[in-house]
């Protein structure tokens, strides 16, 4: 997106362009990796990093970047009446804390190379749900609240947000 004025506005688009990047790539390996096929085994070249940033993506960014806009995009939404854009991207952000938290507690075991082929196919089906659902939910935001948040945030604003989330 460029042409964006606000700081935390470029920095929200950074992040969505990161996180879909990664479900990309999740996305793919899921669907080579097939339904039938057993658990990636440790150290596998594939899953293993994409593992690793899945669970640092759930843990801190995700979590960060839903409290940024929960807590101080959400409430500027409202109040300049972009109220019904802040309930829906708060009811998802719900749905997709729902998929994370059984994903981060299974995520542990296939990490550490413990899990059989039973726990890899509802952890596969989990990945592929949070593919499918954070995904629409970053393009999403990118064409709905990017933009607003450029418009309405000012100057002095912006930088009070931006510099609370950078630290």
């Amino acid at each position: 997106m460029n042409g964006l004025r606000r700081q935390t506005s470029r920095q929200l688009h950074e992040e969505h362009v990161h996180v879909l990047g990664l479900l990309d790539k999740l996305g793919a390996a899921a669907a080579r990796q097939g339904a039938a096929a057993p658990a990636p085994a440790p150290g596998d070249e594939t899953w293993g990093p994409l593992l690793g940033q899945l669970a640092g993506a759930l843990q801190h960014e995700v979590t960060r970047h839903f409290d940024l806009e929960e807590q101080r995009l959400f409430p500027l939404l409202r109040e300049h009446g972009h109220g019904d854009l802040a309930e829906l991207l708060h009811e998802e952000h719900q749905v997709i804390r729902e998929v994370a938290r059984p994903l981060l507690e299974q995520l542990g075991g296939a990490r550490a190379g413990t899990l059989d082929a039973a726990g890899w196919k509802p952890l596969r089906l989990l990945i592929l749900e949070l593919v499918d659902r954070l995904g629409a939910h970053a393009r999403m935001e990118e064409d709905a609240l990017v933009p607003v948040v450029d418009e309405i945030l000012d100057e002095d604003t912006d930088m009070e947000i931006w510099n609370a989330h950078m630290n």
